[in-house]
Parts: C-alpha cells; structure tokens; sequence
C-alpha cells in the first residue's frame, strides 16, 4: 500500500494486518494528520505532517489486547513518534523513525540521532 491517505486504505491496512499475527505494526510515509484514530479492536496513532502535500507521517497500528498495555504516545515531528508500552511483565517504548535517505545527509540526520541518544539514555 503507497500511503493511507485514500478512503478506504485503514480498512484494507486492517484486513491485511489482521490475517497476521502482530499487535504492534510500525507504520511509514502514512501522509495522515497526527493524532489517535480509535476503532473497535485496533487504533492507529499518527505522526504526520500538516502540510497539503501528503509527505512523510510515521505511525503505530496497535490491535486487540495490545491496546491496553498503551500508556503514551508522544509526537515529536512528522519524522518521529513514540508510543510507550508498559504491562505487567514489561515496559518499554517504540520508536518510529522516518530518517532521511542517504542524499539528504546533515542537519535533518543529525537531529534525528541526537534525539534518538538523548531518548534512549532517558529510557535506560
């Protein structure tokens, strides 16, 4: 699937993902507004761009009993979100980065890696 920016693409990324055994999908070049899309056994929380251009966007597609073991989802940018697990017997948190391809190296690159060191020390 290109992006889920067409009407029935959440529907269709269910079904998929549903004849998979996973509860926990990250989610790349998804071109939706961010915020939290709940339904009745999954939801989907999104990073995106608010941009016309229908770019970037990274998210999570949590299902079934995973989506009570959600605690946090933080929005960074339209490149980075992370979505904070915790249950009984673990915790930990996702981080979904959409890094810039090898041509646009530099800036872009190098705050993506210090957000990532300075997220994973906070997280240790």
């Amino acid at each position: 699937m290109r992006s889920l920016f067409w009407s029935e693409a959440l529907k269709v990324l269910h079904n998929e993902l549903s004849n998979l055994d996973f509860n926990v999908v990250v989610l790349q070049e998804t071109w939706l507004e961010s915020g939290i899309q709940k339904f009745d056994n999954f939801a989907l929380f999104n990073s995106g761009s608010e941009s016309t251009k229908h770019e970037f966007g990274c998210s999570f597609y949590v299902s079934g009993e995973f989506l009570k073991y959600v605690k946090d989802f933080e929005i960074i940018n339209e490149r980075i979100c992370c979505l904070r697990l915790k249950a009984k017997w673990f915790s930990g948190t996702l981080i979904n980065v959409h890094a810039p391809t090898n041509e646009k190296m530099g800036r872009d690159k190098s705050k993506i890696l210090q957000f990532i060191r300075a997220k994973y020390k906070s997280n240790s």
